[in-house]
């Protein structure tokens, strides 16, 4: 065996092993796929050279760079021998080989990466963008905010009763029903059972005043699409009860058991119906409520938060039970300083209108862009008009601000073109 006094053949061995054997170097990130090839050959070529060394100096290599940082060791002969000379320049002669590589793959990647000087100018040719606004006019129905709100509060508090309050959305949808042939037999039969057995007076009303047209005509029913959910499971339970009847008996037996169904399933109908316009019909009270108390405002020009609040107070004595503390003066003060109805709140349409219409803007992008709420549709349309013709405006000075600002650097880039093209020549000649 030869010696050495610096002996990094070791640990620049096992390093390489180390990292070659890895998941990292089969998944390197190296965008370039043929300083990846070029990885792979030097990989192939280690283990080759690799395969010509000893057990013994595989053993001696793998021992010193393992213990290449300690001190007792670097002082035994073990850590001074080296494996023989042909070796080390065989291995001399594998590395050369790899950083030829690389530098040919090092000097082809700088080319490709030559940029173009000139992209923005060309990209800004191709493509023409549309800055333009349309306008979209979105309803606000204000009455169906409340009747939600409403109908949320009443679920709360039933909730907390441990009861359930019944789902009485207005939601309603128009359903064909077919009336040829056995169709309309049916629905005479099934209006007529209806008129039989109904209870409630509003709903027998109703039945009383519909006709079904005649054979052949097949007509449209305006419904609340909650109802006819609701019917339609009720229904569908009962369809079930016939169907495992129809298992153990005969067809005439159906028939009759069926017949002795039709009495409860009214009875279903009418109460799902009846809940449902109970439901309705306080929701729309409260709704109205509402609308009445934001529009009971009063305009009392003049006063202040603090005279409001003493008119409270006065009144406060008749609903107490025991004497009400006085008011504090100091807040009194504070209170004096705020008008009792401020400017642009006084019945607001907001708490009063049955419907709004929100205007919006929207550009190229899908952007929105909110221009406000009015109470009428012309109102929201003007705005968006208004707003549109500013913004044009504002487009134009853009483009003819652009338009001088380029013109000013392509004068001073003709100016400057000698030097532009000496720095070009000198980047492409340091690339080589």
């Amino acid at each position: 065996m030869a010696r050495s006094g610096l002996n990094v053949l070791p640990v620049l061995l096992l390093a390489l092993g180390a990292w070659m054997s890895s998941n990292c170097f089969a998944n390197s990130p190296s965008p370039r796929a043929t300083s990846r090839m070029a990885m792979q050959g030097f990989k192939d070529d280690f283990y080759a050279w690799k395969d010509t060394l000893s057990k013994e100096d595989q053993a001696l290599l793998l021992k010193q760079a393992q213990n290449e940082f300690n001190k007792k060791f670097r002082a035994t002969d073990d850590f001074k021998t080296s494996i023989s000379e042909d070796k080390i320049e065989s291995f001399g002669k594998v590395l050369q080989k790899f950083f030829d590589n690389e530098k040919e793959d090092y000097k082809k990647d700088v080319e490709k990466r030559t940029p173009d000087y000139d992209y923005l100018q060309s990209k800004a040719k191709q493509v023409a963008y549309d800055f333009s606004l349309t306008n979209a006019i979105v309803p606000v129905d204000r009455d169906g905010d409340r009747r939600w709100a409403s109908m949320v509060m009443k679920r709360r508090v039933a909730e907390a009763e441990g009861k359930e309050f019944p789902d009485a959305a207005v939601v309603t949808g128009e359903y064909l029903w077919a009336n040829e042939g056995q169709d309309h037999t049916d629905n005479v039969k099934l209006l007529e059972m209806a008129k039989a057995h109904a209870t409630n007076p509003e709903i027998k009303k109703a039945l009383d005043e519909f006709e079904i047209p005649a054979d052949g005509e097949d007509f449209m029913i305006q419904l609340p699409r909650k109802i006819v959910q609701l019917l339609s499971q009720a229904g569908g339970k009962l369809q079930a009860q016939v169907e495992a009847y129809r298992a153990d008996h005969s067809e005439s037996e159906v028939e009759a058991y069926a017949k002795s169904l039709e009495e409860e399933w009214v009875k279903t109908a009418e109460d799902i119906s009846k809940t449902y316009i109970l439901a309705q019909d306080e929701i729309e009270t409260e709704m109205q409520k509402m609308k009445k108390f934001f529009g009971s405002q009063k305009n009392m020009a003049g006063k202040t938060k603090a005279d409001i609040l003493k008119g409270i107070w006065k009144l406060l004595p008749k609903y107490s039970d025991g004497p009400v503390e006085p008011l504090d003066e100091e807040m009194l003060s504070e209170l004096a300083k705020v008008p009792a109805v401020i400017e642009g709140e006084f019945n607001h349409s907001w708490g009063t209108a049955d419907t709004l219409y929100k205007s919006e803007a929207i550009d190229s992008f899908g952007s929105k862009y909110l221009l406000g709420i009015f109470e009428k549709r012309e109102d929201a349309e003007k705005a968006f008009d208004a707003w549109n013709k500013e913004y044009t405006q504002a487009g134009q000075d853009v483009k003819e601000n652009l338009k001088s600002w380029a013109k000013g650097q392509e004068a001073e880039l003709a100016e400057e073109q000698d030097s532009v093209d000496r720095i070009r020549k000198a980047l492409e000649e340091a690339q080589r």
